[in-house]
Parts: C-alpha cells; sequence; structure tokens
C-alpha cells in the first residue's frame, strides 16, 4: 500500500471520528442546533365603526353576513356594526358634536341635505369612479347631490310603497281581492272587522310621509317646503279633505269603534302587540298594511309558514279621483367628512353598494330593491319584488320634502299623531300643522 493511500485512508478516518463525536455532542446538547423563529408582527387592523337602523332581525343578520364576507376579504379592517333604533340621525348629528360620530352611517333622502349643508359627510365623487356613479339610477342620486355638485352619498337599496294583504281574512270576510280605491280601503277595513274579529288595517301614527300619497291621488302636488310662506300647501281644499281623513281612520276606526264595544277596524301595531307594520302582519293580526319592500325579507325569514301567494300578496297602493300615487324611500350609505379612514371606509361602501355587493344583500337576500340599473333583470330576483316593480304609477315621489325634510317630517307627524289619539281637535290641526312648519323654516 503506497504511502499517499495510506495517508488518505487516515484523514478519513480522522473525519468519521470528529463527525461522530460532534453528532453525539448535539444529541446531547439538542438547545444548541435550534433555529431560532423570526418573530411574527401582529396585524395592525383598522376599526371601522358602521352604524343603522333597522327593519327587523332579518336585516340585521343579512347585513352581519355581508361583513363577514368583506372582513374575509380584506382581513385588516374589522367592521364594528351598531343599531341605532330610535331618533337615529338626531342621534348621529349629536355625535359628531361629541367627536364620536360613526365612520359610516345610515343617510335618509329627507336627511341628506341637513348634512350636507353641516359639512358632515365625506363627497363620495371624490373618490369614487364616475364609472361607478354611472351604475345607480339618476332618481335615486339626486337627493344625495349638494349645491356644490358633488355627491355626498350613494344609495345602497331602494323600496316603494305597496298594500299587502292577507288572503285568508280576505277570503273569511267574502271579499275577493284587494280594494283598488282608499274609498275601498276604509270599506274593506271595516268589513274584515266585523266579518272576522281582526282589525282591517294598522297604520302608523303620525306619519306625514305615508300620507302624502292620498294627497298626491287626489290632485295634490309635490310638498316642498323651503322658505316661508310654503306652509300654504296645508290650505289646499284637496290636502285639507285628505288629511282630515286619514287622521280620522284612527280616531274613528280604533277609538271610536272602541267606545262603540265593536273591533276596531284600523289600529296601529302596538294595539295588537307588535312593534311595526310587519310583525303585527306577519303574526296575522291585521288584513292590510301600506309598507315597502324591506317588509318582504321580515316575513320569509320570521313567518316562513305564511307563504306568499298562498296565505299573503301584494298589491299597487290605493289610488283617488287623480290617480295612484307611491312613495319611493332610498337611504345612502354616508362616510363621516372626519373619518381617520376614509380609504377604508370607501372600501366597504363600495363593497356593500357595487353590483356584487348588491346582487348578493339586495337580490339574492331579497333585502329590497337594487339601486344599481339592471340587476331587477337577475333571475335571482325574488318574485315579490319584481311584483311590486310591476305595478303601474301616476307618480312615484322620492322621500324629499325640502332642505329641512327630516326635522319637519316630525314636526308634522307629532302633529297628526296628536290629532289621531284625540289630543288636538280636527279644527285645530291644519293651523298647528302650519305654524310648526314656519318655526322651522325660520319665517
Amino acid at each position: 500500500m503506497s504511502s499517499g493511500i495510506t495517508k488518505t485512508v487516515a484523514i478519513l478516518l480522522i473525519l468519521v471520528v470528529v463527525f461522530g463525536l460532534l453528532a453525539a455532542y448535539f444529541a446531547l446538547n439538542p438547545r444548541i442546533v435550534e433555529v431560532e423563529k423570526p418573530v411574527e408582527k401582529p396585524v395592525e387592523k383598522i376599526f371601522i365603526r358602521f352604524a343603522g337602523w333597522s327593519a327587523g332581525e332579518t336585516e340585521m343578520k343579512n347585513y352581519e353576513k355581508m361583513i363577514s364576507k368583506f372582513e374575509q376579504k380584506y382581513p385588516t379592517i374589522d367592521i364594528k356594526y351598531e343599531v341605532i333604533t330610535q331618533m337615529f340621525h338626531e342621534n348621529i348629528l349629536a355625535s359628531y358634536g361629541a367627536g364620536v360620530a360613526p365612520d359610516i352611517f345610515y343617510v335618509d333622502t329627507s336627511w341628506a341635505p341637513t348634512f350636507i349643508e353641516k359639512g358632515a359627510l365625506y363627497p363620495v365623487s371624490d373618490i369614487a369612479s364616475q364609472e361607478f356613479i354611472n351604475q345607480f339610477y339618476d332618481f335615486l342620486l339626486e337627493p344625495f347631490r349638494g349645491k356644490d355638485g358633488k355627491l355626498y352619498g350613494l344609495p345602497k337599496d331602494w323600496s316603494m310603497l305597496a298594500l299587502f294583504w292577507n288572503k285568508k281574512l280576505f277570503a273569511q270576510a267574502g271579499l275577493e281581492g284587494p280594494p283598488d280605491t282608499w274609498d275601498q280601503l276604509l270599506e274593506y277595513a271595516q268589513i274584515i272587522a266585523d266579518k272576522t274579529g281582526k282589525p282591517g288595517l294598522a297604520i302608523y301614527l303620525g306619519g306625514f310621509n305615508r300620507y302624502v300619497p292620498v294627497a298626491l291621488s287626489y290632485g295634490a302636488p309635490k310638498p316642498w317646503f323651503e322658505k316661508p310662506g310654503d306652509e300654504a300647501w296645508f290650505d289646499r281644499p284637496e290636502v285639507k279633505e285628505t288629511l282630515l281623513w286619514y287622521i280620522n281612520l284612527y280616531r274613528e276606526g280604533k277609538i271610536a269603534r272602541e267606545k262603540a264595544g265593536k273591533t276596531p277596524y284600523v289600529v296601529q301595531p302596538a294595539d295588537v302587540g307588535a312593534g311595526w307594520l310587519g310583525d303585527a302582519f306577519g303574526k296575522q293580526e291585521v288584513a292590510m298594511v301600506i309598507s315597502g319592500n324591506w317588509m318582504i325579507p321580515f316575513l320569509a325569514d320570521q313567518f316562513p309558514d305564511f307563504k306568499f301567494g298562498e296565505d299573503w300578496d301584494i298589491a299597487p297602493v290605493p289610488k283617488g279621483p287623480k290617480g295612484r300615487a307611491t312613495m319611493a324611500y332610498t337611504v345612502a350609505l354616508g362616510i363621516n367628512a372626519k373619518t381617520e379612514h376614509p380609504e377604508e371606509a370607501w372600501k366597504f361602501v363600495e363593497f356593500i353598494l357595487g353590483r356584487d355587493g348588491q346582487h348578493e344583500l339586495v337580490v339574492k337576500m331579497g333585502h329590497t330593491l337594487p339601486s344599481i340599473k339592471g340587476l331587477e333583470e337577475s333571475p335571482d330576483m325574488w318574485p315579490q319584488h319584481k311584483k311590486t316593480l310591476g305595478f303601474k304609477y301616476d307618480q312615484v315621489l322620492v322621500f324629499l320634502w325640502g332642505p329641512k325634510s327630516g326635522e319637519l317630517e316630525g314636526k308634522i307627524s307629532d302633529v297628526m299623531a296628536a290629532a289621531m289619539r284625540g289630543e288636538l281637535e280636527l279644527d285645530e290641526v291644519i293651523p298647528t300643522i302650519k305654524e310648526a312648519v314656519r318655526e322651522v323654516l325660520g319665517g
């Protein structure tokens, strides 16, 4: 064996011994070979507060589903959903003064001018593309446009008033179909109460916006209150006649009937142990209500055995001698002008309002009517909603009476409610309303 080979073998043997000793050492001291894991930095999340009111448990659940989907798509943004049940817009305005206003919140058409004037809303036309804005129906955009031409909100959906009627109670009363006129509405309500022992109609006490279709169908022009003197709208003969008729629905249909020992043919929801019109109708405590599309998913979710088409149906709002009118309602998801996270807030608004979001929430979940053009043609559109879109109206009036509509609605409705309860004489109603309007307008 040559000396070179001998040296090589010797070196290999030495290496084997060395590596063996090292392996044994590290086996006895494992901590030495542990690789230190890098410290993961916690994900910094942005929290966005979103406030709305609710048309019942169903609406809340649907929004919670959409929030969950949004947070999955944007894991660094958390949405805190807050439901305000009373005096929503007044509470939001008060929260600005305290510096605790939500980042995103509902803005009704009637309150939009007030919020825009106070500089409370972020101009979404500064952040949304024109292509995105062009998807929406123009008549739903106008209430959210400021005097500067900018848009301060985009409509999340929309609804219109329709007549919901209980087919079983109608059959028990010997009535074959829904009333077509306001006179028939009153007549049918009385017949149902007398024949079935259930009130024929439920309404809200006050509710100026629910009364307006009656006035329009009798020839009154659209109410608009912007300057002192505009309260003269209430002096019109067709307004005086229809307003007193509306107030007497409850005075005569509830108060006078009970004094006579008879079943009332008109009630408010609380009179039958219900929280709102949808609840009263779903419990089948009343035969008719006039309400919006928001009631449809509530009935399907809370009263699944009360079947559309079998047990209940939808008809257009009754007509008057001058035509048929209904109210249209829409709400924007407004962004707080002082939010610290406008881009993240917009991402949520865009997610909810966009074509995909509305297809999921508004169309598939049957929430209301979509505010984006063309979505009503989706095969996922609920038949109840599709039916309301087929009704023919001479006027569809968006809920807006002027720059101070929200405040005016409350003041006028309070007077109407007092008169309905019998706390105000009928001949005092119009003068009291006119005085309230003058006060709001500063005249």
